[in-house]
């Protein structure tokens, strides 16, 4: 007999059935193993998916909102990597000092242990090597940073050429916000290590970009993180 107790775990994704009892629950449902399976992770997918949409709808620009809003959802998915890496770039946001680092690291490493999800690992990977590298543990900054597929392409730079309609123009969009971001992101860099006479002609070139540019978003949120450099 199974309890109502050992269901709610299975629901919630706390634990799982025995493996040996598969074969009894997919006869009950009239349904194979593997859509039982397929069925329990697809529903995962999505309960997990309505967390991370909830925490950007209310704690956008709240880091400890937003980590205490996740930590909360992972008492019920504790293993789940996409719930792990929000963790992960909510503590980032708030490592000053490195006072988070340690922790960043060990949930890094947790992510990476689990994951088979690129993206999440390639994002997991870039949030290691800005983590050591600001801790002043260069080698480790490295070792991690070669871990990142050096891509001379984007997703969406080759959605664009090869999709029409509507959905040709979300990927224009998509690959214009990022390439902007990227553009006035190195510009901060460059501010970083330049002279006087160097820092007044990038300021200029970024006003140029935020007059050109003034209507997209991600260009928006790359100048306020120019500004705070």
């Amino acid at each position: 007999m199974i309890s109502s107790q050992a269901v709610s775990k299975w629901e919630t994704g706390v634990s799982s059935p025995d493996i040996d009892m598969l074969p009894k629950l997919a006869v009950f449902f009239g349904t194979s193993v593997d859509n039982l399976l397929d069925f329990s992770q697809s529903e995962t997918d999505a309960t997990v998916a309505t967390f991370v949409a909830e925490c950007g709808k209310h704690c956008q620009g709240d880091a400890a909102k937003g980590e205490a809003f996740i930590r909360d959802a992972l008492e019920k998915y504790p293993n789940n990597d996409l719930l792990l890496t929000c963790l992960i770039e909510f503590m980032q946001e708030q490592n000053k000092e490195n006072s988070r680092s340690t922790d960043i690291i060990e949930t890094g490493e947790r992510i990476l242990a689990c994951t088979d999800d690129d993206e999440l690992r390639i994002d997991v990977l870039r949030i290691m090597a800005e983590t050591y590298h600001s801790m002043g543990e260069q080698a480790m900054a490295e070792y991690y940073l070669d871990k990142i597929p050096c891509l001379n392409f984007l997703y969406y730079e080759i959605a664009a050429g090869i999709r029409s309609g509507q959905e040709r123009l979300e990927s224009i969009k998509e690959t214009e916000d990022l390439c902007i971001w990227i553009l006035n992101h190195m510009l901060a860099l460059r501010k970083e290590d330049a002279d006087t006479k160097t820092k007044s002609l990038l300021d200029k070139q970024a006003q140029e970009l935020i007059a050109f540019f003034k209507n997209y978003p991600a260009y928006r949120e790359s100048a306020a993180l120019a500004e705070k450099r």
